[in-house]
């Protein structure tokens, strides 16, 4: 394991969750979706792990890290949103809601679907740290509720940890197989397309469709979601952040970095806001 990767941690104990202020939260339900959201994308983490253990297997550096780093840390993510969602929300069916989430996600997580060459696979994977990272970031700066900006600090700063190990084990691969910027970038754009019709989305429907029985959730009610959040996102979002770390493995010369940086922030801006 590379030294740098060892670095001071935290626990689930660090966090006070008797310290939570409920009534600064519990009114609003579309924070109990986001989070109850994120809590199962999370927790499945060992999925993801075994699938990336079994592609990456002649690696052993780095399935050692997957399994003794990443996943302890992506899974413990998980539990900290869990915990928190039940002291807010005790009524919550946490572990029925998350069940229906494995089953509806499991058909989009097979290792025969993860990117089609070894370097290509890690630049998808700094698409999804790049996406967490940006996400808690958003998070903790929105969050009108102290302890939950604490979890989330913790949480952004161990997803811009693993991005930086993805993003070099990339750059090793890249190294031997040589791909195009323009090939790079379109796996880049293909995972980013990819991201809310597999997990946000399911995430969120499993999480609606316990806490309503009876009720369904459609594609329609996920846009409207996004669409009320849609203020957070504009205001918090660290677009900046994003697009520089999805540019990277690209590895635009600087001086169109700099030019290409404010259109693709006003571009992914007018995307997610719609």
């Amino acid at each position: 394991m590379p030294a740098d990767s060892i670095r001071p941690t935290w626990s689930l104990t660090d966090i006070p969750y008797a310290a939570i202020e409920k009534e600064k939260i519990i009114g609003n339900t579309d924070w109990f979706y986001l989070l109850a959201g994120a809590s199962f994308v999370e927790t499945l983490s060992d999925l993801y792990t075994r699938n990336l253990v079994e592609y990456y297997q002649e690696n052993v550096g780095a399935t050692i890290w997957l399994r003794q780093e990443w996943e302890m840390e992506e899974v413990q993510h998980g539990h900290a949103l869990r915990r928190y969602v039940l002291f807010v929300w005790p009524d919550f069916d946490w572990e029925r809601a998350y069940q229906g989430f494995v089953e509806a996600y499991a058909p989009y997580c097979r290792t025969e679907l993860l990117g089609p060459t070894h370097a290509l696979e890690m630049a998808s994977r700094c698409v999804v740290e790049t996406g967490t990272a940006s996400f808690y970031t958003m998070i903790q700066a929105a969050s009108p509720e102290p302890v939950l900006r604490q979890i989330a600090a913790h949480i952004r700063a161990d997803e811009v940890h693993h991005y930086k190990y993805f993003y070099r084990i990339f750059r090793q691969y890249q190294a031997a197989e040589k791909n195009s910027r323009w090939r790079i970038g379109r796996e880049l754009w293909k995972r980013v397309a990819e991201a809310d019709q597999e997990d946000s989305y399911l995430a969120i429907k499993n999480a609606f469709e316990v806490k309503n029985p009876g009720e369904k959730f459609f594609v329609e009610d996920f846009a409207a979601f996004r669409k009320r959040i849609g203020g957070w996102v504009d205001r918090y979002y660290p677009f900046d952040m994003a697009i520089k770390m999805l540019l990277k493995p690209i590895a635009l010369p600087p001086i169109l970095q700099r030019a290409a940086l404010p259109l693709l922030s006003h571009g992914a801006r007018r995307t997610i806001l719609g």
